[in-house]
């Protein structure tokens, strides 16, 4: 009987004593139900007194029934038999995870290599450059199927394609014009950052794009990413001229 008690309580995930104590209450409750189910009763003749009789007599049941609990386990513990629910809880605050062989060899080749971003800020500012009136999915799609066209042109990492082309058409030196009281305007070259220089090589390529016969916007932008690349790009032209402006006004150069 102890075993059969034993089998069910871990199937329940309760203990011996909880699973006794509830098939013993479950009967004195149905007895007691089949009792009062013979008698005629109305709630008219039922009177306050008797219901707080009936709500003492549940409260030493409940008291009877919890003592009964810590005896029994008291029992069983010292008897030797063990509780499930609470070696299981001492598990769970012992248990440490200890990694194998394996997974120590994987994270020592793997501790030294930087976790990649989410999004590539490079193909993040061309997306906000492409959208319009906020719609930044459309925008994701066709520079996305650009970059797909030049994958299959040049069978490289497009991403790394359109950084390299970025970085070879973006220019170095821009002139700003500034106003003084006599007649002649100052022109000084001032450097670009990387971003600044990467936002004006993607216009210029943008610009190009929009020359092309496909009516396809992604196919044009793709094609004209790969003559970028390869040095035909009109935008060679645009920076040619913007460094010639930069060198000729080099005397006003600012040096900090």
């Amino acid at each position: 009987m102890l075993s059969r008690n034993l089998l069910r309580s871990r199937v329940l995930g309760c203990t011996t004593a909880q699973q006794f104590l509830i098939t013993q209450f479950r009967a004195a409750t149905t007895s007691t139900i089949r009792y009062q189910s013979t008698t005629s009763t109305t709630t008219s003749t039922a009177s306050p007194g008797s219901n707080r009789n009936i709500d003492t007599i549940a409260d030493e049941e409940a008291q009877a029934w919890l003592s009964t609990v810590r005896e029994l386990r008291a029992q069983y513990e010292d008897a030797g038999i063990p509780d499930y629910e609470s070696s299981q809880m001492k598990q769970l605050k012992t248990a440490k995870f200890e990694p194998t062989d394996a997974q120590l060899e994987q994270y020592a080749l793997l501790k030294d290599k930087p976790i990649p971003m989410k999004h590539d800020p490079v193909v993040s500012h061309c997306i906000n450059m492409i959208m319009k009136d906020g719609k930044k999915s459309k925008a994701t799609k066709y520079l996305t199927r650009a970059l797909y066209i030049v994958r299959l042109k040049t069978r490289e990492d497009p991403v790394e394609i359109l950084k390299e082309t970025l970085d070879k058409l973006g220019p170095l030196m821009e002139t700003k014009t500034y106003k003084t009281r006599i007649a002649k305007n100052l022109v000084v070259p001032v450097p670009l950052t990387e971003r600044q220089r990467f936002r004006r090589a993607f216009l210029w390529i943008l610009e190009g794009s929009d020359k092309r016969r496909s009516k396809d916007f992604s196919v044009r932008l793709g094609e004209e990413i790969v003559e970028a690349y390869n040095g035909k790009s009109s935008g060679y032209e645009k920076r040619l001229q913007l460094h010639k402006s930069a060198i000729l006004h080099r005397a006003y150069v600012k040096l900090r």
